[in-house]
Formats: structure tokens, C-alpha cells, sequence
């Protein structure tokens, strides 16, 4: 199952904008891929405001695997998409992957989605031996 997340807002985990009715349907997602705007000031302030808002509502939200893009790439300088990428590191721990990506030229975009599919393969996997399933060329970008 795939969730879109823009629609969640500070507050959400108290009923605020869709609130708790969104974030339920939510639980039913494997992996969250976390999108970050990188045309905002505070990418890292952005970051621990939706990862507060799944932390805050609970129900194993905040402990699903993450993959966080910094998306919009293409409308800033790389100089500040380097910076901003690692700003999203540090809000988000050693382990996590940042990955860059526009959505509006596919750059990055084939990166992140094999990164979904890698984390999507090992989640099931833990559910279902069965669910493995291999990556290597799965994703084609024309």
C-alpha cells in the first residue's frame, strides 16, 4: 500500500487537518518514503515536525523503516543541495538514507525508487520468506 503525506500537519496525531483518520490508514504502509522540500529554509525543522506528529500518534509509526528524499532538487543550487542533504542527516540519525531527487525532471528519482523497493523487499521478508524479491533492474526510467 502507498500513502501520500501532505496533507499532514502539525497537530495531526491530536486530530488537526485529516489528523488521526489519515495516520490510521497509514499504519497499513510497510515503508514511508519522507519527502522533504528542499526549496524550504529549515529542512530539518520540517523533518521533525512530521517525524513528531508519527512519534506522537504512536501505533508503530515512527519505528517503520524511512527512506527521506529531498526533493526539488532541481530548483536550487547543488552547493545548497549538499548542505541540505546533510542537515536532513543529521535530523535524522546515521542510519537513515537522504537520498536527493526532483519529481518534476526524475533526477534522483530511479535511486530512491530502488531504495523503496530494497527496504519494501526487507520489511516483507520479515512477514513472509517468500516476499523477497530481487531489485537488480526493476526500475526503469526512459
Amino acid at each position: 500500500m502507498l500513502a501520500d503525506l501532505p496533507g499532514l500537519v502539525e497537530g495531526a496525531s491530536e486530530g488537526a487537518g485529516i489528523g488521526t483518520r489519515f495516520l490510521g490508514h497509514v499504519e497499513r504502509c510497510a515503508v514511508i518514503l519522507h519527502l522533504v522540500d528542499g526549496t524550504l529554509d529549515d529542512v530539518a525543522g520540517a523533518y521533525r515536525t512530521i517525524r513528531d506528529e508519527l512519534a506522537f500518534y504512536g501505533h508503530g509509526l515512527a519505528e517503520k523503516p524511512e527512506i527521506v528524499g529531498l526533493n526539488k532538487i532541481d530548483a536550487i543550487d547543488p552547493e545548497a543541495v549538499s548542505t541540505k542533504c546533510r542537515e536532513l542527516q543529521h535530523a535524522a540519525g546515521l542510519a537513515a538514507s537522504v537520498r536527493p531527487l526532483s519529481g518534476a525532471t526524475s533526477a534522483g528519482v530511479p535511486d530512491v525508487l530502488e531504495a523503496l523497493l530494497v527496504a519494501l523487499s526487507r520489511a516483507r521478508a520479515g512477514k513472509d520468506d517468500d516476499a523477497v524479491v530481487e531489485t537488480e533492474h526493476l526500475v526503469h526510467m526512459p
